[in-house]
């Protein structure tokens, strides 16, 4: 038997199989540090011989020699050195160091996993084997996205999902104290206004709009169908709900990570304004006319002059002015002036006196109707 083998068989004896076994592994790559207890065997010179556990401040204390450092180097490289020290004393000394018992690391998981907290860190463990640990990712974790916290200042991103699929951990060192924070994940989607249930909901792959509108419960009576849309990043993509409801597959978008779509609620209103006894907004009813609109807001005051009645109307995002005579209409002499009222019609029925052009210079405001109505035109 070569002199190599049998300081490894007496090595192995001296701490037991498989203390000895463990050790032998990481002896090349792993670094001594606090905590860590180690057998120091001086072949020939039991006295000599010691156990001796790392100090806090990284040294170990042996006969002889007293204080050596041996945190920060590797079993063979703490060998070494102890026998360069022991030739003041020992005539070509052999020295051999075996880790007994490996100090206690832990490192913190939180986020996305089973089971959160603080575990233990084996001397060449990976990421993947720490996370399986803590009871694997949850279905809400983000693995793209995944960081590891060392100290105050340094953070290293990992994407663990092209680990998995690889089945190799990142080529990462863990360090005691690190945090492996697991996020959750944003494939989230929010669905706000006239659903039955508006919130955020989990993104499937392959969802559309019709999907989002079943996870919520559905539209409400009040839901505006053709005036949805979605907000993705800077854009407002319109969406059409009549048409998906009737089963058009194209109208049926596909949606993304980060979606939030509104439902805007129907809002069949007019507003009647000037000198009538109680101006305001009134719901609009189907088939109701200019002089229906007057009578809801009860009717002209004294100084009110229908002959010169204004409706401003929005059409294409603009503002249109219609002067209508509803004297005429109601003695029945033109009919046509009692022209039917549009969703988001202004009626304006000024005071006598009040010229054309000063009643127009009032009402050219092009968000006139957008401020009466609260901005959903």
């Amino acid at each position: 038997m070569k002199s190599g083998a049998v300081l490894l068989l007496l090595a192995a004896l001296a701490v037991g199989f498989p203390a000895f076994l463990h050790a032998q592994a990481p002896q090349d790559a792993y670094l001594l540090g606090p905590g860590d207890t180690v057998d120091v065997v001086i072949f020939g010179e039991p006295d000599l011989s010691r156990t001796v556990t790392i100090k806090p401040d990284g040294t170990i204390s042996l006969p002889l020699i007293g204080e050596v450092r041996a945190a920060g180097k590797t079993t063979t490289q703490l060998a070494s050195e102890l026998a360069s020290l022991y030739r003041t004393y020992l005539r070509a000394p052999s020295v051999s160091v075996v880790v007994r018992e490996f100090r206690v690391d832990r490192i913190y998981i939180l986020g996305q996993v089973g089971r959160p907290g603080e575990y233990q860190i084996r001397p060449g463990m990976g990421i993947l084997e720490l996370l399986a640990s803590a009871g694997g990712p949850t279905t809400r974790a983000d693995l793209t996205k995944a960081v590891i916290i060392r100290g105050r200042t340094e953070a290293l991103q990992l994407n663990l999902l092209e680990a998995f699929a690889k089945n190799k951990s990142p080529d990462v060192k863990l360090l005691p104290g690190d945090v492996l924070f697991i996020p959750e994940t944003d494939r989230r989607i929010v669905v706000l206004g006239q659903v039955n249930r508006p919130g955020a909901y989990d993104l499937l792959e392959g969802q559309r709009v019709a999907d989002l509108l079943a996870a919520a419960g559905g539209l409400t009576a009040r839901a505006a169908l053709s005036r949805a849309f979605l907000v993705r990043g800077p854009e407002q993509v319109p969406v059409d709900l009549q048409k998906i409801l009737a089963g058009d597959v194209e109208a049926n978008l596909p949606l993304r990570p980060g979606d939030m779509m509104v439902v805007p609620e129907v809002q069949n209103r007019i507003a009647v304004l000037g000198a009538v006894n109680r101006p305001g907004t009134f719901d609009l009813q189907e088939g109701m006319k200019l002089i229906d609109a007057i009578a809801l807001a009860g009717g002209r005051t004294n100084q009110g002059n229908l002959a010169q009645t204004v409706i401003v109307r929005l059409e294409a995002g603009k503002t249109k002015t219609i002067v209508a005579n509803v004297e005429v209409a109601l003695s029945g002499q033109d009919v046509s002036q009692n022209m039917v009222m549009q969703h988001g019609d202004v009626v304006y029925v000024p005071e006598r006196g009040l010229s054309l052009g000063t009643v127009f210079q009032y009402l050219n405001m092009v968000n006139l109707i957008r401020i009466i109505f609260g901005g959903l035109f």
